[in-house]
């Protein structure tokens, strides 16, 4: 479900995809009206083409996945208070690879390590990382300098026959940027932080499909490390925080708030329940 602008709405040509079809038999699933519109306009698509199922994957949030996480990094989620899982979309940020740049540091150029380790630490707060693949090789040196900080690699993840949803209902606090993945995350009803120090920048450059941003993204958007902190130590103490500004958004763009989706798409393709 898109929030960046994608192929027809992006401000370059260069990412074209025409899901148009003249197949009578082609068709695409949304989580809600406003996501079916938006997915009609990024990809030329005939929105009756377009039926309100939800994502088979969201299903996964609707079970404990506390042992499957336990099993996958092998510790105990009881020497914890707080799980913080961190999925920043894959864009520019400081360290370059591939002719990209990565998001390890939070895309704050203030960031400061030591402080945020210790941070951890004190409050007892595991961090969780899960970067775009072309980006593991450069964060995994950086993450095992960091006290109760885990980097969740694809490696780790095929392993175990494992994908990010068997862990995402795991995560107490959800820290992205401009990654769709919070849609998702918005069934659970818990706190989210963005960190966004480019938001115009990026604005500017890539666009999004849904704007304006700041409506889109129902909690706090923070542009510095300390600005970070402080959000943080609040989502703590507040598991309710910013609540009523994720309820709205969730009513938006999840239509469905239940593990059928699988169930439904199913009864469309197979049962012709069109």
């Amino acid at each position: 479900m898109p929030l960046k602008a994608l192929s027809y709405v992006r401000k370059d040509d260069n990412f074209l995809l025409d899901y148009s079809s003249d197949d009578k038999n082609y068709y695409l699933f949304a989580t809600s009206v406003v996501m079916r519109n938006a997915l009609a306009a990024c990809f030329n698509q005939d929105p009756r083409r377009i039926f309100i199922t939800g994502q088979p994957r969201n299903d996964k949030l609707f079970k404990n996945s506390n042992k499957d996480l336990e099993r996958l990094l092998n510790i105990n989620l009881n020497d914890y208070k707080k799980v913080i899982l961190f999925l920043p979309t894959f864009r520019r940020s400081q360290k370059e690879i591939n002719g990209e740049l990565i998001s390890y540091n939070f895309n704050f150029p203030d960031f400061n390590r030591e402080v945020f380790s210790q941070f951890l630490r004190s409050n007892q707060i595991l961090l969780l990382a899960r970067f775009h693949p072309f980006e593991e090789s450069i964060t995994k040196p950086y993450f095992k300098k960091m006290n109760n900080a885990i980097l969740i690699t694809s490696e780790m993840l095929q392993k175990n026959f494992m994908d990010l949803y068997d862990i995402l209902s795991c995560a107490d606090v959800l820290v992205t940027d401009y990654s769709s993945v919070y849609f998702d995350f918005l069934l659970l009803d818990r706190s989210i932080i963005f960190a966004v120090p480019d938001l115009d920048e990026y604005r500017k450059k890539r666009g999004f499909a849904l704007e304006s941003y700041e409506f889109w993204t129902p909690d706090p958007k923070v542009k510095n490390f300390d600005e970070f902190l402080e959000e943080l130590e609040k989502n703590i103490k507040d598991p309710e925080y910013y609540q009523k500004e994720r309820r709205t958004i969730n009513e938006l763009v999840n239509y469905y708030k239940d593990g059928n989706s699988a169930e439904r798409i199913y009864k469309i393709v197979f049962e012709d329940e069109l």
